[in-house]
């Protein structure tokens, strides 16, 4: 098979994925959470807290107990947000789809094919 026709395949791939549910989904969520100042609010704040702590630890400096705790209070109020509640779930759902394609793809390149069952890439294929 020449190189052409794998990356007409893998654009084919692209297309498909980009019409698929999961992506739909996650488009939807990123469309809600852009409507959501407190979610983003949140994220940005954590994002932040966490950025700083794990600079910090780069460099070998302390980190002090109460940063921690800042970011525990941080991850907690994104844990009770319904909106980064979805957000993960639906972001969850679509990374489980892209390890399932790459999953498929590292079968197909070594030669080994899927168990009958298909549990271990969560697909429903005949291989």
């Amino acid at each position: 098979m020449t190189t052409e026709k794998i990356i007409q395949m893998a654009f084919e791939l692209g297309n498909a994925i980009s019409q698929s549910e999961e992506i739909e989904s996650l488009q939807t969520m990123q469309i809600k959470l852009s409507e959501d100042p407190e979610a983003t609010s949140l994220i940005n704040y954590y994002q932040e807290a966490r950025t700083q702590i794990e600079h910090k630890a780069q460099e070998g400096l302390q980190i002090m107990p109460e940063e921690e705790k800042k970011l525990e209070s941080l991850q907690e109020q994104l844990n009770n947000n319904q909106t980064v509640k979805e957000l993960i779930e639906v972001q969850e759902r679509f990374n489980n789809l892209m390890q399932s394609v790459y999953f498929a793809l590292n079968q197909a390149i070594s030669g080994e094919s899927c168990s009958s069952d298909c549990s271990s890439c969560g697909g429903s294929c005949a291989m």
